[in-house]
């Protein structure tokens, strides 16, 4: 294959006329092809090389201080995961009860429910319209601090009355 391309005719008139150059043209043409060679390969292997290098020893460097955070903070993690561990046992609603609990406590802080569905296992979604932006968040700390339901999504959009909103929300144990 590499012979074929030795006797490709363009090849040949190349070197032909590169044979009839003389000695000092020829010379400086082959450093010229040398340093070509040198800078191409400094742009396509050397300096991407050394560049991802350089990376991976930030990078390297930003989760060894994260490490060394965790590290520090062991023990003020364990006592959070303990404390999550508590609350997500004093919790274990299922759909029924989450449905339940959830529309209690709307009305009794205020909030008006237009619509609501289980969604899933142990989760729901439910939609409000005109409500009062205060109430809903007061509803949805309570939720949280007593029940330990969480918020995993939400949506809200502003009413025209001052300090209403419309929210979609999902909800879950």
């Amino acid at each position: 294959m590499f012979q074929g391309l030795l006797q490709h005719p363009t090849l040949l008139a190349y070197r032909k006329q590169y044979e009839m150059l003389p000695t000092r043209d020829r010379l400086a043409l082959k450093v010229l092809a040398l340093a070509l060679s040198l800078v191409v390969l400094y742009f396509a292997a050397w300096q991407p090389a050394f560049q991802y290098k350089k990376n991976a020893e930030i990078n390297l460097a930003e989760k060894q201080k994260l490490l060394e955070l965790v590290e520090s903070n062991r023990n003020i993690l364990a006592s959070l995961n303990a404390k999550n561990g508590a609350n997500s046992a004093k919790s274990n609603l299922d759909s029924q009860q989450l449905v339940s609990a959830v529309t209690n406590l709307a009305k009794q802080k205020g909030v008006v429910l237009k619509r609501f569905e289980p969604s899933g296992e142990r989760k729901l979604k439910v939609w409000v319209d005109d409500a009062s932006f205060d109430k809903v968040m007061i509803w949805l700390s309570t939720l949280n601090k007593k029940l330990n339901v969480k918020v995993e999504q939400i949506s809200v959009e502003k009413d025209d009355a001052v300090g209403q909103v419309s929210a979609r929300l999902t909800l879950s144990t």
